[in-house]
């Protein structure tokens, strides 16, 4: 079980990344860095990957 502080951190990371802002993925990143576990990464990787558009088939 992720803790909804960790959720808000993971989605404030991914709305940066959708929102290109470099900057302000920092701050939320270096925070998830000092409390999240392996299930934690793995929802970021996840929602991360969920939010980027699809790429047609080649």
């Amino acid at each position: 079980m992720i803790a909804p502080q960790v959720r808000e951190l993971i989605e404030s990371i991914v709305q940066s990344v959708c929102d290109g802002d470099d900057p302000r993925i920092r701050n939320p990143l270096a925070r998830l860095a000092t409390v999240a576990d392996t299930a934690a990464l793995l929802h970021l990787r996840q929602r991360l990957y969920d939010s980027m558009p699809a790429h047609p088939p080649h």
